[in-house]
């Protein structure tokens, strides 16, 4: 009996770390398939060049005693080739296997191959591994700094926890001291009740410096994920273009190969004949359309953000009601005026974007404002996301039925961290991720935010709209 329990409490905690984070990392790490994917799409062809580089250089010091070693170079060319697929892939097999036939070639094919392929094909294998590297590092280096800003949010949402929760003991025992004092007026009494509001002055700072802090940490490790991401973007970038000018070098030299063998005399002019119909059928478009079906299937990878939770906003937590109303209040007001600096900054870079349709800027200014207006667009839909969990907790506080309705709101899941504290976080699949960061008419978007009228105790009224319905109306 006691070893089933044991079962069934393992396969409980195993159920339950797929939903915790370990360290932060799992879910800032999930919904980069592509990159990951792309990244080993490069290493093969890397690896494919290194290994072609070396096949033909044994080819050009091995080619006075060709009869005698043509045969494990065509074994080892067709090993390597068929590890790839596509139509080059192809046209190099069957160069692998026509060798075997060519065990009677000449001297003169050396020079040739040793000018017009295996030179420039090391300079392209070296040049293709400074850049993955290079790519490798700067996406390194930004996951560096997401993880440390992490960690600095996951301490400070612990001492936050930890200084309200001490801070409610306190105005707990305050509020039954002052009941007792006005029964019983002793001088004793009124230097403790005296001690114990010194002490509560000071707790209740250190609550309001805690809440900023850990807000503040929110934020930057939202900033800092956005730029990992932006990093892990253009390197999918630089490795599709990677990939495409390998396929377009590699198409050369094949047709170098050909050109080659078309010098020889007419004892290999079958060979000849045999190895033009796959070469002359290498079609790069094609073969480059098969790495971006191959990536493009986990096109609908999620995008998550971990969302901040206070203290006051669980209910189940001890604090006072008045204080939590008033915490969650001034919490709202702070997040609020962080979006309408964020909408401002869309509404500059917005204007910046139309002068540029009319304008024949550089190419690399008009990228970077793309990328700023896009990073905008994310931040004001984080800020929005942690918007609508501060002012639903505000309704639930005052019992009233929920007064907001965002579309957000069904990609917002909870569970709960390491240390046992609610944890949210704000997970989109791609097609809805783009289209909110995307989507510029507001008939989409009327929807996503209803009035909350007054029901914090101020009035907020039309504040409280989606984006780009705010967006467009202050306009």
């Amino acid at each position: 009996m006691s070893a089933d329990k044991r079962s069934l409490s393992s396969s409980r905690k195993n159920k339950l770390s797929r939903y915790t984070i370990r360290g932060g990392s799992d879910f800032d790490t999930m919904g980069h398939t592509r990159y990951h994917e792309l990244r080993k799409f490069v290493k093969k062809g890397n690896d494919f060049c290194k290994e072609l580089s070396g096949i033909l250089q044994e080819r050009i010091e091995l080619e006075v005693n060709y009869a005698k070693t043509m045969s494990k170079l065509s074994a080892k060319l067709t090993k390597v080739a068929k590890k790839g697929i596509g139509s080059i892939q192809n046209a190099w097999l069957s160069i692998g296997k026509e060798m075997e036939a060519d065990s009677q070639a000449h001297r003169c094919i050396a020079n040739s191959l040793e000018e017009d392929i295996v030179k420039p094909l090391k300079n392209l294998q070296e040049a293709h591994c400074r850049i993955k590297k290079t790519v490798e590092c700067n996406v390194s280096k930004t996951k560096k700094c997401m993880n440390k800003w992490r960690s600095d949010e996951r301490r400070s949402k612990k001492e936050s926890f930890a200084v309200a929760r001490e801070n409610e003991k306190i105005q707990d025992m305050t509020a039954i001291d002052a009941s007792y004092s006005m029964l019983t007026s002793t001088t004793n009494l009124a230097k403790d009740a005296t001690k114990l509001e010194n002490k509560k002055r000071k707790l209740e700072e250190s609550v309001k410096k805690s809440y900023t802090e850990y807000y503040t940490y929110c934020v930057r490790t939202a900033r800092a994920k956005l730029e990992w991401e932006m990093s892990v973007n253009e390197g999918e970038k630089n490795f599709m273009m990677l990939e495409e000018e390998r396929l377009l070098r590699l198409k050369e030299y094949a047709q170098y190969v050909l050109q080659s063998y078309q010098k020889l005399v007419p004892k290999i002019s079958q060979i000849t004949s045999r190895l033009s119909e796959p070469i002359y059928e290498c079609d790069v478009s094609k073969d480059f359309s098969i790495v971006a079906d191959t990536i493009n299937k986990y096109d609908d990878d999620l995008s998550l953000q971990v969302l901040p939770d206070f203290y006051p906003e669980h209910t189940n937590l001890a604090m006072n009601k008045n204080r939590r109303i008033t915490a969650l209040t001034k919490i709202l007001q702070q997040v609020r005026q962080d979006l309408d600096r964020e909408r401002r900054s869309k509404q500059g870079l917005d204007t910046i974007t139309n002068a540029m349709h009319h304008s024949s800027s550089h190419e690399d200014s008009n990228k970077n404002v793309y990328e700023k207006l896009h990073h905008t667009n994310l931040m004001i839909l984080y800020l929005e996301a942690v918007k609508y969990k501060v002012v639903t907790a505000l309704d639930v506080l005052e019992g009233q039925p929920p007064t907001m309705s965002n579309t957000l709101a069904q990609h917002i899941e909870t569970t709960r961290d390491k240390n046992g504290h609610q944890m949210s976080v704000l997970k989109m699949p791609a097609s809805v991720y783009r289209k909110l960061t995307s989507s510029t008419n507001p008939s989409l978007n009327e929807s996503m935010w209803s009035d909350r009228g007054s029901a914090d105790g101020t009035d907020i009224g039309g504040e409280i709209s989606y984006i780009y319905v705010e967006t467009s109306s202050s306009k």
